[in-house]
């Protein structure tokens, strides 16, 4: 990784070149990032790293032959450019699907954000032959064209359980003697997930007539402004004028998440904020959305943003 002079930008660019694990400390971004490469020919990058200044790191394509890749942030935010001018917004609302041939794609980072993303990807020829020989149909624009000329992302809303799957890359999953073993396992459901979430074909918007599309808008506002309240399904569904099983399909067509889940996930999305911020308690914010029991709220935090609240407490206190 290198700095290098950029006049047309008034921020800094950084070139990170990501074959094997390295240490950031560079001006304007400082972390950690990790390449790792299995047998299998999936490939799992984590970094964590927090932006000092405004700046933009770009990232050297490592391989010579057709791809896929995943990408997401368990926590903070960016925004990834490929090189054809294609802007994607990277949150932990935000998953990226996608494969980009040339070298030259830009993630812009913003000052005081702490970085924590994981990317799973691989070459089409072995992950085709774990498709049984064939990709799913939409999946299967990822290895048309000639090497080198592609440019392909796609984002979309991610589930719990790719949530869960993220965050178990980063806390005690990720350890041990088994360490290898573990996160090569993890990655794969990471990238199946992943890949399920785009071929999922059932999910269509359309479907949901003017009423329901109001009534949905109106339940989401009202979760947004009462998170430490009663969210439970029956209580929304009532409000909403509709059943539950109903409910819950709405929430699946337009979030590609349950009810349950979304709630859990703007709670959490909360929490993140409230703790960074450095001016309430951990109990206080478990109070604030629902928790009655902190250690409940500790191990829902943890199984999400990959630490325990209380360390995400310290280091905005500690800056």
């Amino acid at each position: 990784m290198k700095k290098i002079d950029n006049s047309d930008s008034p921020s800094r660019l950084v070139v990170a070149d990501m074959d094997g694990g390295q240490a950031i400390d560079l001006p304007g971004i400082r972390g950690r990032m990790e390449r790792l490469e299995f047998a299998s020919g999936m490939v799992l990058y984590r970094m964590e790293y927090e932006a000092l200044d405004d700046c933009h790191v770009q990232v050297q394509n490592s391989f010579s032959e057709p791809w896929i890749g995943s990408a997401m942030h368990l926590q903070g935010h960016s925004e990834l450019r490929h090189p054809n001018g294609n802007t994607f917004s990277l949150t932990n609302d935000s998953a990226l699907l996608m494969r980009v041939d040339p070298s030259g794609s830009l993630f812009r980072l913003f000052k005081g954000q702490l970085i924590r993303h994981v990317g799973v990807a691989s070459t089409i020829t072995p992950l085709l032959e774990r498709f049984g020989g064939t990709f799913p149909k939409k999946l299967a624009l990822f290895r048309d064209g000639s090497f080198g000329e592609v440019q392909i992302g796609q984002s979309f809303s991610p589930s719990n359980r790719l949530r869960q799957l993220g965050g178990n890359l980063f806390d005690h999953n990720a350890r041990g003697s088994a360490r290898m073993l573990k996160l090569e396992g993890i990655a794969n459901l990471f990238l199946a997930e992943i890949i399920e979430l785009f071929c999922d074909e059932t999910i269509n918007e359309d479907r949901i007539i003017v009423w329901e599309k109001q009534a949905l808008s109106d339940i989401t506002s009202h979760i947004e402004n009462h998170l430490g309240g009663d969210l439970s399904i029956p209580r929304l569904a009532s409000q909403a004028g509709m059943t539950e099983n109903r409910l819950d399909q709405l929430f699946r067509q337009k979030f590609h998440l349950s009810c349950a889940e979304y709630v859990r996930n703007e709670r959490m999305a909360a929490a993140n904020r409230w703790l960074e911020n450095g001016e309430l308690s951990v109990k206080e914010v478990s109070e604030k959305i629902g928790y009655s029991h902190v250690s409940n709220f500790s191990r829902a935090y943890r199984a999400r943003f990959g630490e325990t609240p209380a360390r995400t407490l310290r280091r905005a206190t500690s800056g």
